[in-house]
Formats: C-alpha cells, sequence, structure tokens
C-alpha cells in the first residue's frame, strides 16, 4: 500500500480470459453450480489450483520423516510440556498434544516451519514439525499437513501468558532460556513469575 504496483503482462494466454460475448464455462465444471464455479476459477487463476481447507486439507496416512529436515525449536513457550526430543520441549521437533489442531496451530506460528506431522509414537499422540517433506512418504494412521492447513480463524500463537506482556514486557525478555531456569528476574514481582508468565494458559 502507498505505492502504485506494477503488473506485468501474462507471458502466456489465460484459458479463462475471453470476450465478454463468448465466455463459456467449462463443461467439467459446470455441475458444480455457478457460484462454485466462479470460486473454482479464481482459486484457479490465482494459485494454479484450488486450495483445501480444514480438514480437506490434511494428508492422510502420509508421514514426513526427519530426512534432515526437523525442526528444532521452543516449543515450551507454545505450551509444550512432554514428549519432547530428549525430554527437552526447549529445544525439540515434537511434543505430545491432545488434539490434531495443535499441530497446525504451532506450526503456523514458526516461521521455519513448512509441514507438521500427526502421529502416535510410544503410546502417546504428538505433533512433529518440519522444515520440508524431503522424509515423506505412506504410513497408516498418520496424517500431515503444509503450515498453510489450518483450521478457518486460527492466529499465530503467543509465547508464554500473554496476560504478562506490556510496557516493554515479553517472552523473549523474560523467559528466553538465556536466563536461566527462572527467566529474567527483571521481569518477576509479587504478581508476575516465571510459572505464570512463561507457560501459556491453555494447554496443547
Amino acid at each position: 500500500q502507498g505505492r502504485a504496483s506494477r503488473v506485468a503482462p501474462p507471458t502466456r494466454a489465460s484459458p479463462f480470459r475471453c470476450a465478454r460475448a463468448s465466455c463459456r464455462i467449462p463443461e467439467t465444471m459446470a455441475p458444480l453450480g455457478r457460484s462454485a464455479t466462479l470460486r473454482g476459477l479464481v482459486a484457479l487463476a490465482v494459485g494454479g489450483s484450488a486450495v483445501a481447507q480444514w480438514p480437506g486439507c490434511q494428508e492422510q496416512n502420509t508421514v514426513i520423516r526427519n530426512a534432515g529436515q526437523a525442526l528444532f525449536a521452543n516449543l515450551q513457550g507454545y505450551g509444550a510440556t512432554i514428549g519432547c526430543f530428549l525430554d527437552d520441549c526447549l529445544n525439540s521437533d515434537k511434543f505430545v498434544a491432545i488434539e490434531i489442531e495443535s499441530c497446525a496451530k504451532v506450526c503456523m506460528s514458526l516461521p521455519e516451519c513448512k509441514h507438521w506431522v500427526w502421529g502416535t509414537e510410544e503410546g502417546e499422540q504428538k505433533c512433529w514439525f518440519r522444515t520440508g517433506d524431503a522424509g515423506r512418504e505412506a504410513g497408516e494412521g498418520w496424517v500431515s499437513g503444509a503450515q498453510s492447513c489450518v483450521p478457518p480463524g486460527t492466529k499465530p500463537l503467543i509465547m508464554g501468558n500473554e496476560e504478562c506482556w506490556a510496557d516493554g514486557f515479553g517472552y523473549l525478555e523474560c523467559c528466553d532460556p538465556k536466563y536461566g531456569p527462572n527467566g529474567n528476574a527483571q521481569c518477576w514481582d509479587g504478581v508476575f513469575n516465571y510459572d505464570r508468565c512463561c507457560f501459556p494458559k491453555e494447554e496443547l
């Protein structure tokens, strides 16, 4: 916004550009109905393909293995407490979650995350996070999704308890691991403390 954008001329003819008098809906799309067809045409014109919404975007029976693309991050700040790599949720690519939506929410909140995985390890339901899908393979009972595969209305998670953050105080300033197991002492008083502020109120 604030400056004009230039649109490059198309390098090839679009199958959906036509004169007003001669425009026709492809016969293969006609049964979809007018509104659904128009939505499909827009999606195809913009992105090349229609993107399925949640839960249709989930890839059933698909797992994405490590393959050198495991994303290790501070998952504790988003609410992860158990099931992490080497029991360290401050640097892990996985955690125990109560629902598949948790995988999508955390992946959306991690800029480096490109794919999430939902499955079972040692009898516990977990989420995994990946920077790519080189390790993609078939896996009975596993579910995977791209970072964009999230429930409608999902917003990036705030690390820690957002009720604590104001006036220059935030997760990085108060809870970063560099401050040790009790966080930055300058952030705490009789009301605010590490346990209250460095963990989200809602479980994943």
